[in-house]
């Protein structure tokens, strides 16, 4: 049943986001079956998802880049603007030194754990594309799934190799746009809505 569409502000709506403990980023091969509703589990995603691990406390950062085009007419006024170019993507540093965490880095083809050793590659052939998906948390429960169905490794920041910092590298993600165009889904249980 709906609930009455709110008239007033509600604290309820207003939240941080935390992972759900024990696991919150997962890859998986483009094409494998992605989640379609927010969900809080590992058992909720397809088999063919891994976990990475934990993400640094400076958490998963994204941002959207648009370039517009602004056509003035001869009085130099603004008659429209319209979009030439959207770039969507994540930052986020894979805290874990584990085959997978580099594989999303470095790319399938450069990294092998055989025998107790990983070996990585580095050369041009790193620009992986997975489909990811975040598993969040806001306040009283309510779960939040974010799901990127082609995210493409684009860069990594600096390695700064240190006693007193995490010995890893911050990892961008370009969002790839899908079949039916778009780039990345949220689904986040409402407070003003019903399940269906």
């Amino acid at each position: 049943m709906a609930k009455a569409k709110a008239t007033k502000n509600n604290q309820e709506n207003v939240s941080a986001a935390k992972g759900i403990k024990g696991g919150y980023i997962f890859s998986a091969p483009v094409g494998t079956a992605l989640p379609v509703k927010a969900v809080s589990q590992v058992s909720e995603l397809d088999p063919g998802f891994s976990v990475l691990g934990f993400i640094s406390e400076d958490g998963y950062v994204e941002s959207v880049s648009e370039d517009s085009n602004d056509l003035v007419d001869m009085n130099g006024d603004l008659m429209d603007s319209s979009n030439s170019n959207r770039v969507e993507t994540a930052q986020l540093t894979l805290a874990e030194i584990k085959a997978d965490t580099l594989k999303r880095q470095y790319g399938d083809s450069n990294v092998t754990d055989e025998s107790g050793l990983i070996t990585v590659k580095h050369n041009s052939d790193s620009h992986p594309t997975f489909a990811y998906v975040l598993l969040m948390q806001l306040k009283n429960g309510r779960k939040w799934t974010k799901v990127v169905p082609m995210g493409q490794s684009s860069e990594l920041d600096d390695l700064t190799i240190s006693s007193s910092e995490l010995c890893q590298r911050a990892l961008t993600l370009k969002y790839l746009t899908d079949s039916d165009g778009n780039t990345c889904y949220d689904y986040i249980e409402s407070t003003e809505t019903g399940e269906k």
